[in-house]
């Protein structure tokens, strides 16, 4: 099969030889493609795109071949999630419940408090009825007894839980602290096992993990030794400026030097002695957990940061020489005696402990990443590692931490060589240390299981059950539902092959046959059950019929195939071959065809005719508009198309109409040939050399011409653009030129309703009089605003302004937009209408009183920022001769005989309406919203000054510029130094941007945290290293707005760093924890709701 583009050259080609009312049957079958042969079933590697009847790689393929049975369905095999023989289970994450889970996990894992957790029972209960939903347990032990029995006895691979969860009103999606939980958990705990009778349930916090220390007091003088025991449950030890656990376990111990303020109250002494304060551990538990401090709270930012220096831990820790043996005291002579034996027996057997967790958090910062815990088996003495559901069992005997405990380690320098027995991380937060005889008891045998089963109350067994059950009938209902998708999808590929077999009209006649779009069929082919309801509207034409231009969007098929299909899917109209061929369209198109080629014919000839007869006088001529000119041939093409915008309107109906006539043009081999003139040269000089202006270079460039045909616009009637607003031809001559009889002839062919305008015809004189009249008040404002200029010619150019009353002095006083506004028509009298009146009650309050006086500290004039504008006598006496004025304001100063001077103004000031002028303007500079500041960065040790003097003096632009002139150069003569209120000069207003410095987009309502995190993103500087200052002034509380710390739009802020944070990873997570408070566990059960 040809080309596709051959084949839509073939489709009209005979339409440059026929004429319209001579197209046959025949001719519309070549139009629609029918004519075409039909492809047979699987000959073409890939579809003829223009051919119909080529059903051929539309997606039938995959159909016809082995598919996959998964691929009917998007269930995963359920077993995936049944509980492997001999693995444990995990616990689903919530979100952000992984520092729980760990815990969790942890706990489980200690025979004796999950033993102790099964004997618990819950005080009041009675009879519990589990089937129903709503059940849970009621208290924090039932809670933890139903998860150890779920984990022990479950048939899932994973357990939810959410009910534990809720039951601690903890937020699922907010990670916290797991330190701070694991102290107030076991607290809580502890708490609700002290109401049982069992002693092994009730004391089996204390008897697992409490341990004992003393502070010890020595007084240097006396040598007297106090001390003040103490429980624990874990150490919490510093991790800072450590390597080892040993280090960290020897800064735990200390000694701390009581001297100064800080001194020690002797007993024996009776005062205040220098003294030596240590910790002595004089009792450890079987299970000794160590808290690493990795997570401290940062003063500066009030959050949580992470540590992340690398620890050292072993296997096997000793912890002899870290005990001391608790002293016994006893009388002798009635004197106490403390008596300390350093002989224990069983000190050096009960020091020995193992190391039997490891609880790691993965993650830059204490508010992100993730928890997960390495747990050893006491049965198999085999390692696990609990990530939420996924747990992973160690090869060998062995701990394993690597590169999830540190992702980064082997991208970054190496750690020191860690020795053998021993452990390094950068993100252990927690290590648990049991000791070597509760490990030899801690083992767990399938006796041990069936004892630990018969321990747990009978309905927490039931719940279990019940689960397994809810489980297993679950993974029924998934295999069940596989299968039926597998069967189903089955049979769709059965039907699926049958209609498409059924679609193929090889031997079918034109009578049997139907169009379908190719694009339904892939839709189809690709997913039968997604389908939608066909849709052949879209391809029909304004006669209800097939539209020529869409028949290569579809293909013919089998009506045998096609009731098959509308019966499945619906939609329609149905498009029989015999009956949707369109005639009419076919006819239009043709004439389009040869109309166009005539266009190209026509085109040539009034290239050439213009060229040769551009500047002949005595041919006869017309006026035609120089965009319609330009443009004549795009408007020639919309009026052919006939009703372009209804066409436009029809939506997807045409959709690729543009892109097929373009290809049937270029299909013309006659097109192509004039085609070719085209990219000669030939006619595309000659049409330029006719659509130019007279004034314009016949080399104008391709971009000139296309943006004018913008300017002309899509709404243009050919020739409307020569007519004025009253329909008669328009006396600008700008718009339009002249063009022979000949070229006119030519042209009114396509536009026969067009205006006409022989050369003779005069141009509309109601236009001419009022043009007339508009350049006589144009010379008249121009003559009006001469004699303006020379009688206020200071005030014009803004030179010997009034700038302080002497004595005595009258000065006058108008409203500064007044003289703006005046200023603006001087300059551009023919452009703007000129000023009548003078409106100086805008200086006036509503007691008709002046708002704007002059200042009481000094005599200067002050134009109060840009609002006033001062005259003198000579220069009012113009004015009120000129303008129309509202109200007289003037300024006198006198002298009295006794040498009192005096300033007073007509009208008077009114003192309580210009202090409230004063604080509304104070308040409007600091209530703003997106206004523009700017934030610069100087060095740590710059000294900072006031930003408004260093505008322009250490602007570098301004300084290199002027480096060989003197300061005084830049003084502005004395009449044009205007003054502030203040008495100071006004400077530019335009911000000099320095190198570095960066805008802002803020308003007056923001806090200061929340420009500060601006500048981070800008600067890379976290909050708590900017030191921030406003002319001079430092910014301090975070919390206040901008508009209270008096930062106005335009301000320029000076930003200065103490150590950059260049970690992007630690600045977002500074973003994310800024928006409020740290609250912890605040609201939670821990703490009481």
């Amino acid at each position: 099969m040809p080309p596709k583009q051959q084949l839509d050259k073939a489709a009209w080609q005979w339409a440059e030889t026929v004429n319209p009312e001579d197209v046959s049957q025949e001719h519309v079958e070549i139009a629609y493609r029918f004519n075409l042969k039909r492809c047979k079933a699987q000959i073409c590697k890939r579809n003829c795109k223009g051919n119909p009847h080529c059903l051929n790689c539309i997606g039938e393929r995959v159909w016809f071949g082995e598919i996959d049975e998964n691929s009917w369905h998007d269930i995963e095999d359920p077993n995936s999630e049944r509980r492997e023989d001999g693995m444990f289970v995990g616990l689903k994450n919530l979100g952000a419940t992984c520092y729980v889970n760990t815990f969790l996990q942890l706990w489980f894992h200690n025979k004796t408090v999950r033993q102790a957790l099964y004997r618990y029972r819950e005080i009041g209960l009675d009879q519990v009825n589990i089937t129903e939903d709503s059940w849970a347990p009621s208290s924090i032990g039932g809670h933890l007894q139903l998860l150890f029995a779920l984990l022990e006895h479950s048939e899932r691979q994973f357990i939810d839980p959410k009910v534990f969860i809720e039951h601690l009103g903890l937020d699922a999606g907010l990670q916290q602290d797991a330190q701070e939980f694991s102290k107030l958990f076991l607290n809580l705990l502890e708490d609700s096992l002290s109401q049982q009778l069992d002693p092994t349930v009730r004391f089996v916090i204390q008897n697992q993990f409490c341990g004992e220390y003393a502070y010890v007091t020595t007084c240097s003088q006396c040598g007297n030794s106090s001390q003040c025991p103490s429980k624990f449950y874990e150490l919490d030890l510093s991790i800072r400026g450590h390597k080892t656990l040993e280090d960290s376990l020897k800064d735990f111990l200390k000694e701390e030097k009581l001297e100064g303020d800080n001194q020690y109250m002797c007993s024996v002494c009776s005062k205040k002695q220098n003294a030596i304060r240590t910790i002595q551990l004089q009792n450890l538990p079987p299970v000794l957990n160590l808290q690493l401090l990795r997570f401290v709270f940062d003063k500066k930012t009030g959050h949580k940061k992470k540590l992340n220096s690398f620890i050292q831990f072993p296997e096997v820790l000793d912890m002899s020489k870290f005990i001391v043996k608790k002293p016994k005291i006893v009388k002798e002579n009635e004197i106490e005696i403390i008596d300390i034996d350093p002989v224990d027996d069983d000190m050096e057997g009960n020091a020995l402990y193992n190391l039997t967790a490891v609880l790691i958090h993965r993650g830059p910062t204490a508010y992100s990443g993730h928890y997960i815990a390495h747990i050893k088996d006491m049965n198999s003495k085999t390692w696990y590692k609990y990530n939420d559901e996924e747990i992973e069992k160690m090869k060998g005997s062995n701990l394993h931490l690597g590169t999830e405990d540190d992702p980064q380690e082997g991208q970054g320098k190496q750690k020191g060589r860690i020795p053998k027995g021993s452990h390094g991380s950068k993100n252990a937060y927690m290590l648990v240390y049991t000791r070597q005889k509760e490990v030899e008891n801690n083992s767990y045998s399938k006796e041990d299981s069936i004892v630990s089963r018969s321990l747990i109350p009978q309905h927490i067994k039931d719940y279990v059950d019940m689960d397994n059950e809810k489980f297993e009938m679950w993974v029924a209902e998934m295999m069940l539902m596989r299968d039926r998708n597998i069967e189903t999808g089955k049979e769709q590929q059965e039907l699926t092959k049958e209609i498409y077999l059924k679609l193929i009209a090889e031997d079918v006649p034109p009578s049997k046959m139907e169009w379908l779009g190719l694009k339904w069929l892939n839709t189809w082919l690709e997913e039968p059950s997604k389908a939608p309801a066909i849709n052949n509207k879209v391809f029909l034409c304004q006669h209800g019929k097939l539209d020529p231009h869409c028949a290569v969007k579809l293909k013919c098929v089998s009506a045998a195939g096609a009731n098959m299909l509308f019966s499945q899917y619906h939609g329609g109209p149905r498009l029989k071959v015999t009956d949707s061929l369109c005639l009419t369209c076919v006819k239009q198109h043709c004439n389009m065809i040869r109309l166009k080629i005539k266009m190209v014919d026509d085109e040539k000839f009034l290239g050439t005719s213009m060229k040769v007869n551009n500047i002949q006088t005595n041919v006869p001529s017309f006026w035609v508009g120089k965009a319609s000119l330009r443009s004549w041939k795009r408007l020639a093409m919309e009026r052919l198309e006939g009703t372009r915008h209804d066409k436009e309107n029809r939506g997807d109906g045409v959709e690729g109409h543009d892109e097929e006539v373009k290809e049937e043009q270029t299909g013309s081999p006659r097109h192509n040939m004039e085609n070719k003139e085209v990219v000669n040269g030939e006619v595309e000089h000659n049409l330029k050399s006719f659509t130019e202006e007279a004034t314009t270079s016949n080399n104008r460039n391709e971009s000139v011409k296309e943006d004018e045909e913008e300017e002309d616009g899509s709404d243009l009637k050919f020739n409307f653009d020569v007519l004025c607003d009253h329909d008669k031809l328009d006396p600008d001559i700008s718009c339009r030129k002249l063009i022979p009889d000949h070229v006119w002839d030519r042209l009114r062919k396509y536009f026969p309703d067009c205006p006409e305008f022989p050369q003779d015809t005069p141009s509309c004189d109601l236009c001419n009089k009022m043009n007339k009249e508009e350049q006589e008040s144009k010379e008249m404002h121009k003559l009006l605003a001469t004699k303006q200029k020379a009688a206020l010619s200071e005030l014009f150019a803004d030179k010997k302004r009034p700038i302080n009353l002497n004595t005595p002095q009258e000065v006058n006083v108008v409203s500064a937009a007044f003289v703006e506004e005046w200023r603006n028509f001087i300059r551009e009298p023919l452009k703007r209408e000129p000023v009548k009146e003078v409106l100086n009650c805008t200086l006036l309050c509503n007691h008709l009183k002046y708002l704007y006086p002059p200042a009481n500290s000094h005599p200067d004039l002050v134009d109060h920022g840009g609002k006033v504008v001062y005259l003198w006598p000579r220069e009012w006496e113009v004015i009120s001769q000129t303008f129309a004025v509202d109200y007289e304001i003037s300024i006198v100063k006198t002298q009295d005989e006794d040498g009192t001077v005096m300033v007073f103004t007509l009208p008077e000031v009114c003192v309580d309406c210009v202090d409230d002028r004063i604080v509304k303007e104070e308040q409007a500079k600091f209530e703003f919203k997106d206004a523009t500041v700017y934030v610069r960065k100087v060095p740590k040790d710059q000294k900072l000054v006031n930003t408004t003097d260093m505008e322009k003096e250490d602007d570098p632009d301004f300084v290199q510029q002027n480096t060989n002139k003197s300061r005084a150069s830049f003084e502005e003569p004395p009449e044009k130094m205007m003054k502030l209120e203040d008495g100071t000069r006004r400077k530019s207003q335009r911000h000099r941007k320095s190198r570095g410095e960066k805008e802002l987009k803020v308003s007056s309502t923001d806090t200061l945290k929340e420009l500060k995190l601006q500048i981070m993103k800008l600067f890379s500087v976290p909050p708590f290293d900017q030191n921030l200052t406003v002319s001079g002034v430092s910014l301090m509380d975070d919390t206040a707005t901008l508009g209270s710390l008096m930062v106005s739009p335009g301000a320029v802020i000076m930003l200065q760093a103490d150590e950059p944070v260049e970690d992007p990873m630690v600045l977002q997570d500074l973003i994310q924890v800024s928006s409020g408070p740290e609250a912890g566990f605040k609201g939670t059960g821990l703490l009481g709701h």
